[in-house]
């Protein structure tokens, strides 16, 4: 069997890196999906539950607890979701670019580096393609796995909210 000539390989590579960035860019966009759906949801079965047992749990009294309790609890998981939504390529760690001579960001133009034409067209010129889609895959897929942990830790406040919900609901018909 022919070893494949170097051209070749590197086209394969680039290929890989760009599929790869496709389907991580696909999952960002997923759950950014995914916990407005949820969000909504949360919010919807809340109406439910409230329409159910008569209002939330303590409504009557509106005390101190009442309020930490809400606000903890049942109001969270809506704050967890939108906070699904708003990590930025800033708060993720960076990726080591190889300095001056390395990634050059091409294919996440910020005005601020290039802010004419010709100055982007010079940089395109001169980029390495497996270089920026490296980096630009490793920058993707770790702002897809912040999105995925702050899912996950939105849909667990779910499940919490609806525990205490349910257990305060149960509460109320023990004999005491």
């Amino acid at each position: 069997m022919t070893p494949p000539s170097d051209a070749g390989s590197a086209a394969h590579r680039r290929q890989y890196f760009q599929i790869a960035l496709e389907e991580a860019q696909a999952t960002v966009r997923g759950y950014d999906t995914k916990a407005q759906i949820v969000g909504i949801g949360y919010t919807f079965t809340l109406n439910i539950v409230a329409a159910v047992v008569g209002g939330l749990p303590g409504a009557a009294q509106s005390g101190i607890v009442f309020v930490l309790v809400f606000w903890s609890v049942v109001m969270a998981p809506l704050f967890l979701f939108g906070y699904v939504l708003y990590p930025s390529r800033r708060s993720v760690s960076k990726v080591p670019d190889g300095g001056a001579a390395g990634v050059r960001r091409a294919l996440y133009v910020q005005t601020s580096r290039y802010p004419t034409v010709e100055s982007l067209k010079a940089a395109v010129a001169e980029v390495d393609w497996e270089d920026e889609l490296a980096y630009e895959l490793l920058m993707v897929s770790k702002l897809r796995e912040q999105k995925r942990a702050r899912f996950i830790l939105a849909l667990a406040a779910t499940v919490l909210s609806f525990i205490v919900l349910a257990l305060r609901h149960i509460w109320a018909f023990l004999p005491f």
